[in-house]
């Protein structure tokens, strides 16, 4: 009987996804928190579309209504991977008020991540990262015997979920909480890796959107090599960005010295081990204060980095999921380590980005590839909305330009400022986001906010 009832089940979330069915099961909404204005529910779905045979999972999903006279529904894709749309609606609404008044604002955690059925994996390989870093000994085969013992491990505690937490996956989800929500069309805005959601739903199901909004795009265009070396001259980027500060504002720990250089002696005592913090977890803890951006924290961090081991060199991260959207390959240790030196040319300064761990792990990860690289076809999709900061560190102005060119009719909103994540930076953004999503009214072609 239980086998009997997840068939009928899987066939009826397979007839949601391609169209097929006329009615799918409410979400049971209930207060996610007492005295939450946010309700928490779930909703079910295949682990394999082409076989839901396989078994279903449930996907946690949230939901704050509109505050007046409703429009109708706005999905939040969150980032990462391995972000929290629950938790970030937990936190306070993910758009304007002026938004949040009119639509209901929906987010979920993706498959395979959170209160989704998160891929486990074994607590010690997980905390012991490898080394990736040549020049402190790293061999590409050490990396690749790992990422096979991890993703082994993976499997052991997921089950066949693994091999399915790609991003063309994740936007069947998003067509079954369109569904379950009884919305003909939705309108989508993802922010970092969500926007590649974002793209997959556009190209799946381009009649089913009202209107997409990608914040801090992700190209999915680029092959592996392209990738990486492009992500590193973000961070370049971003570091030089700080430095031009450093340089301009007293106020900064390192005003009068050449940050630059101060980065490149702590990386080397890092890679001779001479510091507490590993090369990856410099490089990593430096990024990510470019997100706010922080600078003048990173100035103090730079300054005083003498202190306890940092954890960001052992911190989790949802490999299976940005493997399953990438096709990785290394003929060898030499074409591996070819890459690296072109990350060094094109980063004198930050050398790398931290994903380059993720794509030496892929190209020995064993699981499927459902939803390997290519640009993004939504020619049938509604005009879509991209924005993006001049100077973003993980998801360059550069790859925005691209994408913007892989959408047909759509428009670029540049940030003249830096950071990640442009919509609630400035009054200027927010009201092209507002526009578009209230109005689908879209900012002329060439369009910039100034940096606030």
């Amino acid at each position: 009987m239980k086998r009997v009832t997840v068939l009928l089940s899987a066939v009826l979330l397979t007839g949601l996804v391609t169209g097929t069915a006329t009615a799918a099961p409410r979400p049971d909404w209930q207060a996610c928190e007492p005295g939450s204005p946010v309700e928490c529910a779930t909703i079910t779905v295949p682990i394999d579309y082409a076989h839901p045979e396989t078994g279903m999972i449930d996907v946690a999903v949230a939901r704050q209504r509109a505050t007046g006279e409703r429009q109708g529904t706005l999905v939040f894709m969150p980032g990462g991977p391995g972000d929290s749309g629950v938790s970030r609606l937990l936190r306070g609404n993910v758009v304007p008020a002026e938004v949040a008044e009119r639509f209901d604002v929906v987010s979920f955690d993706p498959r395979g991540t959170n209160r989704s059925h998160p891929v486990t994996c074994d607590t010690d390989l997980v905390m012991n990262l490898p080394n990736v870093v040549p020049e402190a000994g790293a061999r590409l085969a050490d990396v690749r015997t790992y990422a096979r013992a991890l993703g082994d491990s993976c499997r052991a505690h997921t089950g066949p979920l693994l091999d399915h937490v790609d991003s063309v996956s994740v936007a069947r989800d998003i067509d079954v909480l369109r569904a379950a929500l009884g919305e003909r069309k939705v309108t989508l805005y993802g922010r970092s890796y969500g926007t590649l959601a974002g793209q997959m739903y556009a190209e799946n199901f381009p009649h089913r959107v009202r209107g997409i909004v990608l914040d801090s795009v992700f190209n999915h265009g680029l092959t592996s090599s392209t990738f990486i070396t492009t992500q590193v001259a973000a961070g370049e980027d971003a570091f030089t960005a700080f430095a031009d500060w450093c340089a301009d504002d007293a106020t900064c720990a390192l005003h009068g010295q050449d940050v630059g250089q101060v980065y490149r002696d702590l990386w080397e005592k890092s890679v001779r081990g001479d510091l507490p913090v590993p090369p990856m977890a410099l490089n990593q803890n430096t990024l990510n204060k470019f997100y706010g951006p922080d600078w003048a924290g990173l100035a103090e961090q730079l300054k005083g980095l003498t202190g306890a081991r940092t954890t960001a060199d052992t911190a989790p991260f949802p490999v299976g999921a940005f493997c399953a959207d990438h096709r990785v390959r290394f003929s060898s240790q030499g074409e591996w380590l070819s890459l690296w030196r072109r990350q060094n040319a094109v980063a004198p300064t930050m050398r790398t980005h931290f994903a380059w761990t993720l794509v030496s792990l892929c190209s020995a990860w064993p699981a499927e590839t459902p939803n390997p690289q290519h640009r993004t076809d939504a020619d049938d999709a509604p005009p879509i909305l991209v924005m993006n900061s001049l100077h973003d560190p993980a998801t360059s102005h550069e790859w925005a330009r691209d994408v913007h060119r892989q959408l047909d009719d759509s428009v670029l909103l540049t940030y003249d400022g830096a950071g990640h994540g442009v919509m609630n930076r400035t009054d200027c953004t927010r009201a092209v986001f507002t526009d578009y999503v209230l109005d689908r009214e879209l900012p002329r072609p060439g369009t910039h906010c100034p940096a606030g």
